[in-house]
């Protein structure tokens, strides 16, 4: 492979590890919130509006850089990028912070990454994009991992059959939105349109939350606002701009895999800053999913040309 597609191929893999981190945290960091006693919709909401100022401002000066460097979007664009967007952090988020009420963090994030098995096989069915077989073991070995790690976090309790089929179908509409958005991250500048996606998902969020009144303000005291923010800053607006990104570097399917780091981090996480204890079968699964994560992560690319019309990693650092 040339040296810029494995200088791509490398900064993707590290943008979309760190993306994984940081929606990783975005468990723990809610959890702490409930606990002061914030509601899900508020949360939701707050965490939204705290990082909307920052989406604005990138559609106004990446915007201005589009105009002289990237294709005009589209009528069916447009509207992709509404559509996806919605069901990517919209629907997928009220689903998620309404089921992660009901089930701890660690079992959100096992539940919720299920999604990259979900892109891998979801690009083959609407993209016409073979998967290999690389991907498929990689898929299998986590997902056998997770398992695992999900056994044993029953063994300590029962899991709420709610909570469990809310995240399920936010993770779903979440491998939808990857891969519907997968064409667009490499022919337009990523953080660009996740900022113009963010901004969508943010009014449509506020305004239902508005409309259905489901907010409560007074109910947020200065931990609970502390840890909204925190969460806008490391838990959404670095991490959609990473795995932006990243998926314009190498695709929805190779990011998906390598995101199932998620719930190995959640769980760790979990441990050191809400008291939740690791099983031995946790730790089994951990090691398994590390393994699948690897298995995709250190293969050699084939000698592929970088597309003209992508967006290289040496415009990003303009």
């Amino acid at each position: 492979m040339t040296r810029s597609g494995l200088v791509r191929s490398q900064w993707g893999f590290v943008l979309v590890m760190l993306s994984a981190i940081g929606f990783a945290a975005k468990g723990i960091f809610a959890k702490v919130a409930y606990r002061e006693g914030a509601d899900p919709s508020t949360v939701l909401t707050l965490r939204m509006l705290s990082v909307l100022p920052v989406y604005l401002f990138c559609i106004y000066w990446f915007g201005q850089k589009r105009q002289d460097s990237r294709p005009s979007l589209a009528g069916r664009d447009i509207w992709t990028i509404v559509f996806m967007g919605l069901l990517g952090f919209d629907v997928s988020a009220v689903l998620d912070f309404e089921g992660l009420a009901r089930v701890s963090a660690g079992e959100e994030r096992l539940i919720l990454f299920l999604y990259p098995t979900f892109v891998v096989f979801l690009s083959a069915l609407y993209r016409q994009k073979p998967v290999g077989s690389r991907e498929i073991l990689a898929s299998g070995l986590a997902y056998a991992g997770i398992a695992l790690v999900t056994a044993g976090s029953r063994s300590t309790g029962g899991i709420s059959l709610s909570g469990f089929l809310l995240v399920l179908g936010s993770a779903l509409f979440y491998a939808i939105y990857l891969v519907g958005m997968e064409g667009l991250l490499r022919r337009v500048n990523p953080l660009w349109l996740t900022s113009v996606v963010m901004t969508i998902a943010t009014g449509s969020i506020f305004f239902q939350a508005l409309v259905t009144g489901a907010l409560h303000f007074g109910r947020i005291d200065t931990r609970a606002f502390t840890m909204i923010l925190l969460m806008g800053l490391f838990s959404t607006l670095l991490p959609t701009f990473f795995m932006s990104i990243g998926i314009s570097l190498i695709g929805a399917s190779r990011a998906a895999v390598i995101s199932f780091l998620g719930p190995v981090v959640t769980l760790f996480m979990a441990m050191v800053f809400l008291g939740e204890k690791l099983t031995l079968l946790e730790k089994a699964g951990t090691i398994v999913v590390l393994s699948g994560v690897a298995l995709v992560t250190l293969r050699k690319e084939p000698r592929t040309e970088v597309q003209k019309d992508g967006v290289g990693v040496e415009e990003l650092a303009e």
